[in-house]
């Protein structure tokens, strides 16, 4: 009889547990995507709902108050950019910008170029005239709803023009180009235009198209270059223009705006990393000094001229803001914008200090790159590509190191420059190799045999000597010396006066490289 009785086994009954399970999940999956797409149809339902209802409201404002705050278009009367509702208990954010447009019906602004032309002038092509001198032809009215969630629930977009639109007006357009260092257009750049002389105040933002371009319509004139403007995107340098200095010109100026004209500029935004320079701070020998506070200047330089060397960097022109070296004689500067960097001053005598003691530089000699002097050049950042060669100090990797050679003699003497710093065996006279030397303290005349300052290549046990002239001013010498049987490798320039000698170190970068 018991052989007869009916049942399941655990294999069977496990089965059977599973299977119902997966239903039941599956089931339950499927009611809850139910559920929440009927909550996300009804918000896309209230989203839309507001949208619309902005968009009315905008469209029975005056034409002239239809300006947001931090937008492009400069107004008396500026309308919030964003605004939040909470509706059964979900927080919407209701989102607005509005901007002019120029359309090619009644012909184009006149533009700096074709290629603006057609970006810029709705529906134009080449042969559009560029007659209207009023660009701001109607306004595009953009609203955006999201959730909490971030997640974008309804878009409304409509034109909206004024009765008076097309009237002769004072009012003038800015155009703001934003390049990389390679000259290509920077899109998703912030740009921000401020002018505190007019009334109401200036202060406008809005952000690069993928075409590098920001266009700000609607300024009131104003002849006195008092418009600034500053650019900037996350990875890249930060630039604001500046105003005229006396007979200096900006390299990027503030700018005028004329009535019914357009003012036009580029702004150049370079790649850079956070850790940008390690300073070595050795006396002439190559032992460290201690607490030595470093002046540094360079990276985007002020003014056109090229006699003047004011730079927007300068850690001493407004605060004291210089570094000083620890134990090791290191220190270090972040976000640095590529580019050349000073030492001490101009010519290397001011402002590199310990206490009271002033040290001159002797020479500068970078760690990377391929300029053995100055200026000390701290290369662009690719995060998507970042260097090969790095160097640590306290834990971090930065783009660039220099040694700064030291000396609290005044008459030493100083390099600044060697030119050309390299050499080839195969393609050079090395009987009659010609160079120049920059710095201080190189005394010198018109005549070889009686200059006061000795230069000579140094490479394992062999020297070369140079037949140098100059002047009395010690600035640069013309020299012409016979490396006849030189190697390839690095020759140590040797610099001696009546103050000392200074042995350039071929480690880092310093003397001359020779090629095969």
């Amino acid at each position: 009889m018991r052989s007869k009785e009916a049942g399941f086994t655990l294999v069977e009954l496990t089965v059977t547990v599973v299977v119902g399970s997966i239903i039941a999940l599956s089931t339950f999956m499927l009611l809850t995507a139910l559920v929440n797409s009927t909550l996300i149809a009804k918000k896309k339902a209230v989203a839309v709902t507001l949208a619309t209802n902005q968009m009315e409201y905008l469209k029975s404002l005056p034409y002239e108050n239809l300006a947001v705050q931090g937008g492009s278009i400069y107004a008396t009367t500026l309308l919030p950019a964003t605004d939040t509702k909470t509706i059964n208990g979900v927080t919407y954010t209701i989102s607005t910008s509005i901007n002019y447009v120029d359309d090619s019906y009644d012909s184009c602004f006149n533009y700096s170029n074709t290629a603006q032309k057609l970006l810029l002038c709705r529906g134009s092509t080449v042969s559009t005239p560029t007659t209207d001198t009023n660009p701001e032809d109607y306004k595009i009215a953009h609203v955006v709803v999201t959730g909490s969630d971030g997640l974008q629930l309804a878009t409304v977009d409509t034109q909206i023009a004024g009765s008076v639109a097309e009237t002769s007006q004072t009012n003038g357009a800015l155009f703001v180009y934003v390049i990389d260092q390679s000259g290509a257009p920077l899109g998703g750049a912030t740009v921000h235009v401020s002018n505190t002389t007019i009334t109401p105040v200036a202060s406008l933002s809005d952000t690069t198209d993928t075409n590098g371009i920001a266009v700000f319509y609607g300024l009131p004139p104003d002849n006195g270059a008092d418009y600034i403007i500053d650019a900037s995107k996350s990875g890249y340098s930060s630039l604001s223009t500046i105003g005229v200095s006396g007979s200096l010109q900006p390299t990027y100026p503030n700018q005028k705006i004329l009535t019914q004209q357009s003012s036009f500029t580029t702004l150049v935004l370079k790649q850079q990393g956070p850790n940008s320079l390690v300073i070595e701070t050795t006396d002439t020998a190559g032992s460290p000094i201690a607490g030595v506070k470093v002046y540094v200047k360079g990276g985007y330089k002020k003014y056109t001229d090229s006699s003047d060397t004011k730079y927007y960097y300068d850690n001493i022109s407004s605060s004291d803001s210089r570094p000083t070296t620890d134990a090791g004689g290191l220190t270090s500067l972040s976000s640095l914008v590529p580019g050349d960097y000073i030492f001490c001053g101009d010519t290397g005598v001011s402002s590199c200090t310990n206490g009271g003691v002033t040290y001159y530089l002797a020479a500068a000699v970078p760690y990377g790159g391929t300029n053995p002097l100055n200026p000390i050049t701290v290369p662009t950042y690719d995060a998507s590509n970042p260097p090969s060669t790095t160097f640590s100090y306290s834990g971090n990797n930065f783009l660039q190191k220099v040694r700064l050679l030291l000396t609290t003699n005044a008459n030493f003497p100083r390099v600044f420059t060697l030119s050309p710093g390299d050499v080839s065996l195969a393609t050079t006279d090395l009987s009659n190799f010609t160079f120049t030397v920059g710095g201080q303290n190189l005394d010198c005349s018109s005549t070889a045999s009686s200059c006061a300052t000795t230069v000579r290549f140094t490479q394992s046990s062999n020297t070369y000597t140079a037949s140098c002239t100059g002047s009395a001013a010690g600035l640069q010498l013309s020299c012409t010396v016979d490396i006849t049987g030189i190697s390839t490798g690095t020759a140590n320039l040797v610099v001696s006066n009546g103050g000392g000698t200074l042995t350039l170190p071929v480690s880092p970068l310093g003397g001359l490289s020779i090629g095969s």
